[in-house]
């Protein structure tokens, strides 16, 4: 907890406005290395989050992408591609990514920390 100076009160940071913006710092590196890689032009999409979410990134042709950039890996790679899966329903559109940002490694290139991840329901329709 942090004081403020002038009371001398002690209040707690908004920890919620730290979350949103290591989300919002991720969803802005996905969508330039989305980009690069598909020759796309992948945004943010405004509105995320919300009752009918349909997804964080727009840009890719009738799919859903999910942002992940959560400090348990496992956690991630286990729950947001079910969520992505949400989004895709109410998107009304056939596929759904889930990209996941894992911390960055000596000597690795630049966007080699994100990984896409789908169920296997998700690849199997992404194939047919």
């Amino acid at each position: 907890m942090a004081r403020n100076a002038k009371t001398n009160v002690r209040y707690k940071k908004a920890k919620m406005n730290a979350q949103k913006n290591k989300g919002d710092r991720a969803e802005r590196e996905a969508s330039i290395y989305l980009t690069a890689a598909t020759g796309h032009i992948v945004e943010r999409r405004f509105g995320a989050g919300q009752d009918k979410d349909k997804g964080d990134l727009v840009g890719i042709p009738n799919t859903v992408v999910q942002v992940c950039d959560m400090k348990d890996k496992s956690e991630a790679v286990l729950r947001k591609p079910r969520e992505a899966e949400q989004q895709r329903i109410n998107a009304k559109v056939d596929h759904a990514i889930t990209m996941v940002r894992f911390n960055k490694r000596p000597g690795c290139k630049e966007g080699d920390n994100w990984r896409v991840v789908l169920t296997l329901e998700q690849y199997a329709r992404l194939i047919k």
